[in-house]
């Protein structure tokens, strides 16, 4: 009876595993099923010179009652032995701080004055991570600008460089990219606790302090031009972030 028992156990199991429902996304609030990501690894395939390959790497999971949705990107590599098409895993640690609290920081301004990440709670906040080798960073700071031009008065919006303000002489850097973001300079030690890896970094936090949404790049279409709001992933979080905190307020 008790192996009988087990052996139900290990059916279940074992059918409710199965009837699970993979989802392909690649960080934006698009989902792909599998045919559609080998049917794109295959077109990009195409296109690549015969010493390069592209690795499909899943980087984050999370599962929803009976559906992984699973987080993955292309990356095009040299190589002299092409491979067959197949998801390789390798957890990006930033993705497991989503959903809870942000860890703490004090860091300072450009002009030296302190600021610790709970003085920004009561409302959304957006911390962008970027340095002054960053060619993505820069070029993004202008699209970024005009988000807290539009949302400034709902919504916090910080930048964090590992950069120093003196040595880096960032007050007349960020005026010359007309970057309007709180600056916070020294960050590095507070990218690392993130387990940030590359920048640009976009982190999204709702008015608690929960991490919400992490996003690199500010989304373009391919032809550089800024995404419709319909499409535009950023404003996206933005609005929603910015309505929960106004119902809560209700």
């Amino acid at each position: 009876m008790r192996h009988f028992l087990l052996y139900c156990l290990i059916l279940v199991v074992t059918q409710k595993a199965y009837s699970q429902i993979n989802i392909y996304t690649f960080n934006t609030q698009k989902f792909f099923t599998e045919a559609e990501i080998k049917s794109i690894y295959d077109k990009m395939s195409k296109g690549l010179p015969s010493d390069l390959d592209i690795t499909t790497t899943i980087y984050h999971k999370i599962t929803k009652k009976d559906t992984v949705i699973n987080y993955l990107r292309f990356d095009a590599h040299k190589t002299t032995d092409k491979s067959a098409f197949k998801f390789s895993f390798k957890q990006d640690s930033t993705f497991l701080l989503l959903g809870k609290k942000i860890p703490h920081f004090e860091l300072k301004d450009l002009d030296g004055k302190a600021f610790t990440s709970n003085q920004f709670l009561g409302k959304p906040t957006l911390i962008n991570f970027w340095a002054t080798y960053c060619g993505p960073c820069i070029a993004e700071m202008p699209t970024l600008s005009k988000l807290k031009e539009k949302y400034g008065a709902e919504m916090n919006f910080i930048s964090i460089t590992e950069n120093n303000a003196l040595r880096d002489d960032l007050k007349q850097f960020v005026k010359d990219k007309g970057f309007n973001f709180l600056a916070l300079e020294n960050g590095e030690s507070y990218k690392r606790s993130l387990k940030i890896s590359s920048i640009p970094k976009n982190l999204f936090i709702d008015k608690d302090g929960i991490l919400r949404y992490i996003e690199g790049n500010f989304p373009l279409e391919s032809n550089g031009e800024e995404q419709s709001q319909e499409s535009n992933s950023f404003l996206k979080i933005i609005n929603q972030l910015i309505n929960e905190a106004n119902l809560d307020k209700k």
